[in-house]
């Protein structure tokens, strides 16, 4: 399981990468002024690259889900709490899923906002983790983190007027990458402590003792 929480520090290289990629071979393309969805859309003259890559981040996503599950409960997680929160990761995968599969404006490419249950991934992943030794920078980390990302969801849907028709390709990416760094810094660090504690719990190889010798000494 221990490499299925290490994909989550794969996944939001893959989702970056093909965006940029993506942007990169769509001529006139403003990443300001038009959605992420619209790099797999009829419009775009390769629309393939966007939408595979989102099939295979989707699919990773979706395994890191499990993996951080597994992690954090070997982490000292609170059990039910720590299933939720692999469960927000996988989420995000199955969204990246939808977003490649269902090709905007298909009314089906909708279902590719399930995938902001990223938003919550880092609140229950701090209740998770609250009080348990060793682990209070992330779950303090990941607390602060969820509400930055509530601010920057609230922004992108148009609380107090920040956002404009102008920007909101902006204000998704930045809700979508901020996301993403919190789920690389976080399999980071849970890989980190995996890591630590299977060499702490490894048996130490010695050398084995030599039989004291009881012959009688020569006369």
């Amino acid at each position: 399981m221990g490499n299925l929480l290490r994909i989550g520090l794969v996944v939001p290289a893959i989702m970056v990468a093909d965006v940029l990629v993506a942007q990169h071979m769509f001529p006139g393309f403003r990443p300001g002024a038009q959605f992420i969805s619209e790099l797999g859309g009829p419009a775009a003259p390769n629309p393939a690259i966007f939408n595979v890559g989102m099939i295979l981040a989707g699919l990773a996503g979706i395994a890191a889900g499990a993996g951080f599950t597994q992690a954090l409960e070997h982490a000292g997680g609170r059990r039910q709490v720590s299933a939720f929160a692999g469960l927000w990761v996988a989420m995000t995968g199955l969204g990246a899923l939808f977003a490649g599969l269902f090709h905007w404006p298909d009314p089906m490419h909708r279902a590719c906002g399930v995938g902001l249950a990223i938003q919550f991934a880092p609140l229950f992943t701090a209740w998770a983790l609250w009080g348990k030794p060793g682990h209070r920078r992330l779950a303090r980390f990941s607390l602060g983190w969820f509400f930055f990302l509530l601010l920057v969801l609230a922004l992108l849907t148009g609380v107090w007027n920040v956002r404009t028709g102008n920007d909101v390709g902006f204000w998704q990416r930045g809700h979508a990458f901020l996301g993403l760094l919190w789920l690389a810094i976080a399999a980071f660090c849970l890989d980190r402590h995996w890591r630590a504690r299977d060499l702490t719990a490894a048996p130490v190889d010695r050398e084995p003792t030599a039989e004291p010798d009881y012959a009688p000494a020569a006369s």
